[in-house]
């Protein structure tokens, strides 16, 4: 049970994120504006690269299921807001709410993390990292796919109208969860400890390498739709319910592959499939060919990426110490919070500039020096002995 209501969690988390970070590219390309400007949009990202600052707060007071619901709650509140303003004439007047959004959903983000490690233990953290990862589509498709879909027949308004009612409709499973905070800490959460934890530093460089490639692959491939003349209709279908179906598939079968061969030896093979996506896409941006290439090659590079994820979560839960999994597990996504931005304005640039293949030669060149240090970078799980399952279904 706890992982359904996570995979619910997960959903509601990712929905503010995908629709700054894959929609709302797609409507300001299709208005017009330069690539090197809806680059800047990464910029959004800000609060996810700080969060880590307020995360020992959630650790150390009130639990999990309070800060979630009052986040949630707030983010339907700010869609409404954010209906009053159209990114295509009024972008100013938007970029301060999507900011607020961004703030509210980077600490709901937190909180289900957290809740994540303590449902789990070291031998269920695959299963953990999987109901991350089919939520995270889940959230996909609606903050990306369905929200496109919605704006292109109803308008702006609509659509911000049609993401709050999701988010509450996510909302109404959490109260019935009682989440709560472990028992018998020793010591009070903050970033000092974390820079103690000599698991978690070394799974930081590792995971900045990894992620550089990773988000430089997947940077520019919604303007890449556009400018290949897919339409906007198109685009919904294919990055929201093509994504999602071929997401969730992936993520299934990433949680079977890890119980069954192992985190790091499912990782190494995602991300050799990663790659050989990125060297196709680098190919049809030099020397374009048929459109069903195109969307096959970016469903492919989805599937992988989101198999590479469930691996890499996992291992990320375990890096974690027991009991400051909030600030641990901040510290590592508000790091790759902050490389999101600077990939993104990168990516952005480089295709202004240089064009789409060069972005993908890039991100095939940092997958190929990561790799070989999989199996020598990637942090040692917790003792076997370690169970956090705090996540109970109220009667």
């Amino acid at each position: 049970m706890p992982a359904f209501a996570l995979v619910g969690l997960y959903a509601a988390q990712s929905i503010t994120g995908s629709m700054v970070q894959s929609a709302l590219p797609v409507v300001l390309r299709d208005a017009g504006v330069a690539l090197d400007r809806i680059g800047l949009l990464s910029l959004l990202f800000l609060p996810w690269v700080l969060k880590v600052f307020w995360s020992p707060l959630v650790d150390r007071f009130s639990t999990p299921r309070r800060w979630i619901l009052m986040c949630q709650g707030l983010l339907a509140l700010s869609y409404v807001i954010g209906a009053a303003f159209a990114p295509t004439t009024q972008l100013a007047a938007l970029l301060p709410v999507v900011f607020v959004m961004a703030l509210l959903a980077a600490t709901q983000d937190i909180a289900t993390d957290a809740a994540g490690v303590h449902a789990t233990t070291r031998q269920t953290r695959s299963l953990a990292s999987g109901a991350s990862t089919v939520g995270g589509y889940a959230g996909f498709l609606i903050g990306g796919g369905l929200w496109l879909w919605v704006y292109a027949r109803a308008g702006w308004e609509l659509s911000m109208v049609f993401l709050a009612v999701a988010m509450l409709l996510l909302t109404l499973p959490v109260r019935a969860l009682r989440i709560e905070r472990p028992e018998g800490t020793t010591k009070r959460p903050s970033l000092r400890h974390s820079l103690k934890n000599r698991t978690l530093i070394r799974g930081v460089g590792f995971l900045l390498l990894w992620q550089s490639a990773v988000r430089l692959g997947a940077a520019m491939t919604g303007p890449m739709l556009v400018d290949a003349g897919f339409s906007l209709d198109a685009i919904g279908w294919l990055r929201g319910a093509g994504g999602m179906i071929t997401g969730l598939i992936a993520a299934v079968a990433g949680m079977l592959m890890c119980r069954r061969f192992g985190t790091r030896s499912v990782l190494l093979s995602a991300g050799l499939g990663v790659g050989a996506c990125c060297v196709g896409l680098a190919i049809w941006a030099v020397a374009p060919g048929a459109l069903w290439g195109l969307a096959t090659l970016q469903l492919s590079l989805s599937a992988l990426t989101a198999i590479s994820f469930v691996a890499l979560y996992a291992e990320m839960m375990n890096w974690c110490a027991p009991d400051q999994v909030a600030t641990d597990f901040a510290l590592l996504q508000s790091l790759d919070a902050g490389l999101a931005v600077i990939i993104g304005i990168l990516a952005g640039q480089i295709a202004q500039h240089l064009g789409y293949a060069p972005v993908f030669g890039g991100a095939v060149a940092l997958l190929f020096c990561a790799l070989p240090l999989v199996r020598r970078c990637m942090g040692k799980p917790l003792p076997p002995e370690i169970s956090l399952n705090n996540v109970e279904i109220a009667e």
